[in-house]
């Protein structure tokens, strides 16, 4: 047979230290693989720009909000994109009206909800949109710096070109 009495494949090998070296090569190469199949995509990029809801906050708060700076991502400091518009509006609640047993909307005295739209050349491995670890998607919670602000809020609006979008698949 191909094994021998003292245990060596071929009388040269012995068969146990080859059986764990080819595990030990397999692990990993699966390792590798798994780890590495996701990484960076194919290297497609498409400018997108989306929206960040940031509300109730004192109208001081957009001051700082300045166009064309731009924005990392609070913790990581992965580079998130550049501010490119605001807009703040008074910000309105749903209220009970007692009298005529209905909802109504009411403002908050001094109180304003903002809508920052910043502007990212993203990567795209199909359908996702990210800046290096960073996914970009709705109803995203995020915490993103600038030089002047902190900026807290969700993100609830993406516009990109879906038709070259389509075509990175």
């Amino acid at each position: 047979m191909f094994i021998d009495d003292k245990g060596k494949l071929f009388g040269k090998v012995n068969f146990l230290d080859l059986l764990v070296i080819l595990i030990i090569i397999a692990a990993l190469a699966f390792g590798g693989w798994y780890f590495m199949r996701n990484k960076g995509g194919d290297g497609s990029r498409l400018t997108i720009r989306y929206t960040i809801e940031s509300v109730q906050k004192e109208p001081e708060y957009f001051d700082h909000i300045i166009p064309g700076e731009s924005v990392v991502d609070g913790q990581t400091k992965q580079p998130m994109g550049k501010i490119v518009s605001f807009e703040k509006i008074p910000t309105r609640i749903l209220a009970q009206d007692n009298e005529n047993m209905t909802l109504v909307y009411d403002e908050l005295e001094g109180m304003y909800d903002g809508y920052i739209v910043v502007e990212l050349d993203a990567e795209v491995d199909y359908p996702d949109l990210k800046s290096g670890d960073e996914e970009i998607k709705l109803g995203k919670l995020v915490a993103y710096r600038s030089e002047s602000a902190a900026i807290h809020g969700y993100i609830v609006g993406i516009d990109y070109d879906a038709e070259k979008l389509k075509e990175m698949k």
